[in-house]
This record gives C-alpha cells, sequence and structure tokens, in this order.
C-alpha cells in the first residue's frame, strides 16, 4: 500500500514539472509579455500596407465593388445568386455587355433638364412673373422711383393746387404706332386685373366711375368735377386692362382747361362732339352707358312714346324723360346710388354736354330719331375702334390686327371657363400660327362684322331655321345670312377665322348655340350683368 502511493505521487510531481515547463514554453498557454509584443510586430511586419480609402468613417472596411457583369438584387454580397435564374420577374433584363453602361441614363436625364430650362421660354416667363414681387430688377426699382416722383406733383387725393398739367391721356392713337414688346404681366398685375374685372362686373355706376375716371377740374369757389377721357370710358368697359398705376379710387390728376388740349386722329369721332376736350362728366357717362345698353327698337319705341306731334322728334323735357325711362329699365340704372352721395359731382344733371350737343346751348333744337340713332350707331364704331388699335400694333402694320388678336376681341366679354377659353384659342393660333404668312384683319372687316351683329337676333332665328331643315351651319351659309339679315359683305378671311373660332367638332362648321350666346355677350359689352356692389349699403340709407 504505502509502495503503491509512493508511485503515484512520483508521477504527478513528475507531470506537474512537465507542465509548467510546458506553460511557460513560447507558444504555450501562457505567455510573458514579451511574447505578446514579438507576436504583435510579427503580425504588423507580415500583413500587408492597407489604403485607408478603403475603410469606412466608422472603422469598417468597405464592402467590394460588384462586378459590373454581376446581375444580382442584393446590396449584401452576391449570397446564392450566382446559382440562381438570371431573369428576374420584377426588373427588365439587361444585356450584360452593357449593363456597366446603365448610369449613363442619369446624365442623359440631366442634360435633357438642363436643355429644356435654357430653351423653355414660358417656363421663365412664369419664374420672372412669380418672383417679380419678391425680387425686382434695379431698373425697374429706378424707373418706378423716378414715376413716383414725377406723379407726385400731378396726383389728388383730397387736396387743390393750381397751374398743374395733366397728361394728354385722351390721345385715342397717334397716326403710327410705335412697335414695342409686350410688357410682362407680373402676379401684382394680375391680381390688380381680377379686382378691377370684379369691379367692372359687379359695382355700382358711381363707384365705377370714381375708380377709372382720372381728370378733376378745380373750380374757382372750391368744388371740383370729375371726367373721364375716351381711354378712361373704354377701359371702364374693357375686361382685363388695367387702369394707370397710382390712379384709382378718388385719385385723380388735376385738370386745366386752359392747358388741356385733346387730339383725336379721327376728325368725326364721336367724342369730340362732347366738346372741345371731348371729356366725359358723370352724366355723360350715365347717358352713355344706357346708349350702349340699350337697343334700337327700345329708343325708337321710347321716342314714339314721348312723341306728342307724331314726327318722331322730342324737344329737351321729352327726352330726359325718355333717358330717364331707359336708365331706370336698365341695370346700370337700377344700382345707380346718386340720391345717397354725398358729393354733386356724382349725381345725374338735366345739363351735360350730350345735351347741349342735341338741343344746343339754349335748348332750342329737337332731336329726331334718325340723328339719335347714327349717334348711337357712331358711339358703337369709335369704342370698337379704340378696342382694336390697342391690340398688337407692334407685330403688324398700322391698322392690321392678327387673327388671334381679332378672337381674343370677339372672347372678351364671352364670360366663359379659362380651360374652354384656351381650347378655343389654340385651334386659331394652332392654324394661324406664323404671323407674316397671313393677312391679319382690317378695322373695315371687324366694323362689318360687328355690324353683322347688330341683328343677332335675327340671325339666330334665320340660323335655327337652317339648323331645323337640315343645312350645315358652313362657312357660305354664315356668309349668305349676313348678307341677306344685314346687308354686309363679309370677307372669306375673316369668316374662317370666325368658323374655326367656333368650330368644337372640327368640321368646319359653326357651333350655333354658342356662337350666338357669346356674340350676344359681346355686343352687350358685360352691361347685362347685374350690380348688386353697394345695394346693402343703399337699402340702409348710407352709402360711400
Amino acid at each position: 500500500m504505502n509502495k503503491h502511493l509512493l508511485t503515484v505521487n512520483i508521477q504527478s510531481r513528475l507531470l506537474l514539472r512537465r507542465w509548467k515547463s510546458e506553460m511557460f514554453k513560447p507558444g504555450g498557454g501562457l505567455r510573458t509579455v514579451d511574447d505578446l509584443e514579438n507576436e504583435k510586430q510579427r503580425k504588423i511586419a507580415e500583413e500587408a500596407d492597407e489604403n485607408p480609402m478603403n475603410y469606412t468613417i466608422f472603422g469598417n472596411r468597405k464592402k467590394p465593388k460588384d462586378d459590373p457583369f454581376f446581375y444580382t438584387d442584393r446590396k449584401g454580397g452576391r449570397g446564392y445568386s450566382d446559382y440562381s435564374n438570371t431573369i428576374y420577374p420584377n426588373r427588365p433584363y439587361i444585356w450584360q455587355p452593357i449593363r456597366k453602361y446603365y448610369k449613363i441614363n442619369y446624365y442623359i436625364i440631366c442634360v435633357m433638364g438642363i436643355v429644356f430650362l435654357l430653351f423653355s421660354s414660358e417656363l421663365w416667363d412664369e419664374i420672372d412673373a412669380f418672383s417679380a414681387p419678391f425680387f425686382p430688377k434695379a431698373a425697374e426699382i429706378e424707373k418706378e422711383a423716378n414715376e413716383d416722383e414725377k406723379e407726385d406733383g400731378k396726383l389728388s387725393h383730397g387736396e387743390h393746387s393750381e397751374g398743374q398739367e395733366s397728361d394728354s391721356d385722351c390721345h385715342i392713337v397717334p397716326e403710327e404706332v410705335a412697335k414695342k414688346k409686350k410688357p410682362k404681366i407680373g402676379f401684382r398685375e394680375q391680381r390688380i386685373i381680377q379686382y378691377e374685372n370684379r369691379l367692372r362686373a359687379y359695382s355700382s355706376p358711381d363707384k365705377i366711375f370714381r375708380y377709372f375716371a382720372t381728370l378733376k377740374s378745380v373750380g374757382n369757389d372750391g368744388n371740383y368735377e370729375v371726367f373721364m377721357t375716351p381711354e378712361d370710358f373704354v377701359r371702364s368697359l374693357t375686361p382685363g386692362v388695367m387702369q394707370p398705376r397710382n390712379l384709382g379710387l378718388d385719385k385723380f390728376k388735376i385738370f386745366n382747361p386752359e392747358k388741356y388740349k385733346c387730339q383725336f386722329t379721327d376728325p368725326d369721332n364721336i367724342f369730340t362732339k362732347l366738346g372741345t376736350h371731348g371729356l366725359i362728366s358723370f352724366t355723360d357717362y350715365l347717358f352713355l352707358m344706357t346708349v350702349l345698353s340699350t337697343s334700337q327698337s327700345e329708343f325708337i319705341l321710347a321716342f314714339g312714346i314721348f312723341d306728342v306731334n307724331t314726327d318722331l322728334s322730342l324737344d329737351k323735357e321729352e327726352f330726359l324723360k325718355v333717358q330717364k325711362l331707359l336708365l331706370s329699365q336698365t341695370n346700370v340704372g337700377n344700382r345707380h346710388r346718386d340720391h345717397v352721395m354725398g358729393n354733386s359731382a356724382f349725381k345725374w344733371s338735366a345739363d351735360s354736354a350730350i345735351t347741349s350737343y342735341f338741343f344746343g346751348k339754349q335748348g332750342e333744337h329737337k332731336l329726331s330719331i334718325d340723328t339719335f340713332l347714327e349717334f348711337q350707331h357712331d358711339l358703337h364704331r369709335d369704342i370698337l375702334k379704340i378696342e382694336f388699335e390697342r391690340r398688337d400694333p407692334e407685330s403688324n402694320p398700322v391698322g392690321i390686327i392678327s387673327e388671334v388678336s381679332f378672337s381674343e376681341l370677339l372672347l372678351m366679354h364671352a364670360g366663359l371657363p379659362e380651360k374652354k377659353q384656351k381650347r378655343m384659342m389654340k385651334r386659331i393660333r394652332k392654324r394661324y400660327r406664323a404671323a407674316g404668312k397671313h393677312p391679319g384683319i382690317s378695322f373695315d372687316e371687324v366694323n362689318s362684322f360687328f355690324q353683322v351683329l347688330y341683328y343677332i337676333d335675327t340671325i339666330d332665328t334665320a340660323l335655327h331655321f337652317y339648323k331645323l331643315a337640315g343645312k350645315p351651319l358652313t362657312k357660305q351659309m354664315l356668309m349668305k345670312v349676313a348678307r341677306r339679315v344685314a346687308g354686309v359683305k363679309l370677307t372669306d378671311h375673316l369668316v374662317d377665322v370666325v368658323v374655326t373660332l367656333f368650330d368644337e367638332d372640327n368640321d368646319d362648321q359653326l357651333s350655333h348655340r354658342e356662337f350666338i350666346l357669346i356674340m350676344k355677350r359681346r355686343l352687350q359689352r358685360g352691361l347685362e350683368k347685374p350690380k348688386d356692389t353697394g345695394r346693402i349699403f343703399s337699402k340702409g340709407g348710407g352709402g360711400f
């Protein structure tokens, strides 16, 4: 027993000694600090030089770039894509030799976008219009500042000054219109135009007159009278034409009759009959609006009712009764509030430039129905001429407007939705795009067409019968109706433009109902719309 224990003890001591000798051996279980440092230096020497660009900013090694000929949906590595089908159901298959050029598509798209920005003038126009109120150009700021300094001495808002001369705003149009580029309409101007269009459509006549009139004559007693120029009068009727800057509601220029002189290119212009200056007072304004909104048949009937001698001639007192009667029957007269206006400058008066022209200064003459109807005809013609001469003179000879401008003239008071009106104008621009290849429209042609519109009710009946008979409403038919009903011969080119404008089905035929509706609105110049602004105040016994 003791012998056996001695043998085991000797063996265990030998094993312990062997284990200790192996533990401190290089490469053994426990190593010294020197061993660890030597091993570290050995590994550093064995490693190849690393490129720092192969590591991310977080110290991780970047993944190797994929082979351009390798096609997989996995972004973390190849995985098992090498052993799968190369046709993927969720993405188009790209031929292997051109896969490496796939990223060129991004450069192509960028180049196309740059080309679009450089050559898209309409886009730049929209950008300029949007940024104009926020980033005005230096030249525009200087120009506006100069205009402000110039206008400060001429504007009057409740203040009176003497010896000041207003600009000659009643030039109808000079003999030769200077060719200049159309100014761009910015965001601010568009908002002003929208406000003024609502003012024309819904405000009372006294407020419209106060807004669009530009001249004020101050008497020696301190009282004043406000006048419109012919341009102001047409502007008050024409939607889309902005009032001059710094001239608005109750803002006028001082009018000096001794220095002010109005020049008319047409000596037979109807406004020359209103006096040497051709200015329009508020009473004249109401009368002219009544003439424009009343048909010839209604005037003939009114003359017959108040004519005592049955010769269709009226004296001044009888004519004033006719004027008041017809004024009360129109929307303009129904919405007039002179009974609540505190200023005498905006009240109806029996003495005006028009009554002096019809009956003389002493009221000794009589007015026949033929003379009055001739006056009404001339008024329509001269207003139409001012509207015509406002069109695009910079792109056509004097006295000629483009087919596009003529179409805009017809749709001026149409009241159509914007999309529909753009669609109609698109047909005109597509057909008459090149201005130099088409003759344009002269004023005589435009005047002849509006002569036909004076018989629009009869033309409506004639076109209705043609439609019931199954006959197409073609260009030749419209020319025939105009010649039979109005005795006017329309030119082929003008009728082509009209048919193109109102051809909704592209079958070279006129859209009957739409043509009649729009032409009636155009002839009435928007005066058939009720003007309700201010009725709440007038019912309460107050006004502004």
